[in-house]
């Protein structure tokens, strides 16, 4: 597989964290949390009319898209086991930026996902 195809796979998988993080600022804010808490159809009102959401949204949806073209360029056996990535890069991205703590549970929980990983793509 050439290396612009690993850029795709990781670039892909690092917006669908940046995504991830996006949709939870999102959801955090105080009108559309007081939707959600609202009911259903409240949650719907203000998620249509929220740009934070849709940016969210948006970028989620580019991640998919990236994601095809992988798809398109190398093996799903070979690409897939790299979309585990996705819980590492969330994880720090949720310290880092939304002040989330890593326990030594959630911690280990992703290392063992990583190992997984390791063994998968070893083993294709």
């Amino acid at each position: 597989m050439q290396p612009k195809v690993y850029v795709l796979i990781v670039s892909a998988v690092a917006m669908s964290a940046v995504g991830q993080m996006a949709l939870k600022i999102a959801v955090e804010r105080a009108h559309l949390k007081n939707a959600i808490a609202a009911g259903a159809v409240s949650a719907l009102g203000a998620a249509a009319v929220s740009p934070a959401l849709w940016a969210a949204v948006f970028i989620y949806v580019s991640s998919v898209a990236l994601w095809l073209w992988v798809l398109s360029e190398a093996d799903l056996s070979t690409a897939y086991p790299f979309v585990s990535l996705g819980f590492v890069l969330t994880m720090v991205f949720a310290a880092v930026f939304l002040k989330e703590a890593i326990t030594p549970l959630k911690l280990a929980g992703t290392l063992l996902i990583l190992v997984g990983c390791v063994l998968v793509a070893k083993s294709a």
